[in-house]
């Protein structure tokens, strides 16, 4: 085996571990997506029937607020969900393209 060879046999060795390096990253922020998703999912679902309301006339103004606090949380949460889901399926079209790499 010469020199050349050598050389080229641990090139090849180091690029094969720096593509399952970026597998494994891929898997990982995959998997942080798929959770996060779920937690978002979880608290999307959740109802406000634990909130009693009050029809007294002087607190109307009270819920106003609220309300509006409550939909910019619904807003946010599916915002977080469409992002999650991004990336994901960046995740997913990475890990394909680096396994791709790997085996040609």
């Amino acid at each position: 085996m010469t020199w050349a060879e050598r050389v080229g046999d641990l090139a090849t060795n180091i690029a094969l571990v720096g593509i399952n390096l970026a597998r494994i990253f891929t898997l990982a922020a995959s998997i942080l997506a798929t959770k996060v998703d779920d937690l978002v999912t979880s608290l999307g679902e959740r109802s406000e029937s634990g909130l009693a309301r009050t029809d007294t006339a002087s607190g109307t103004w009270v819920r106003l607020p609220a309300a509006v606090l409550w939909g910019i949380a619904a807003i946010g949460l599916r915002l977080v969900s469409i992002v999650t889901v991004f990336v994901r399926q960046f995740t997913g079209a990475a890990d394909d393209f680096f396994r791709t790499l790997a085996e040609g």
